[in-house]
């Protein structure tokens, strides 16, 4: 999980907005963070699934069909 101390960092570090920015005056940082943060493990979970997959294939196809068809997080 991302720390408090770690959020604002980021979040100071974001003073220069783009030209497409989205900007919101009332937003709970930390809950925001914590929602990329959600995602975030989401995501790393379905690419080290399928990472995974790949690199079983290559020793027993039948193991690596197995590994494929169980969900990720």
């Amino acid at each position: 999980m991302l720390s408090e101390e770690t959020v604002k960092q980021i979040f100071f570090q974001s003073d220069r907005p783009r030209k497409d920015a989205l900007i919101a005056d009332e937003v709970d940082i930390m809950q925001f963070a914590h929602n990329i943060e959600a995602f975030v493990n989401v995501e790393c979970s379905r690419k080290e699934h399928a990472r995974c997959v790949e690199i079983v294939s290559h020793l027993n196809k039948e193991v690596a069909q197995a590994l494929k068809n169980q969900r990720p997080i």
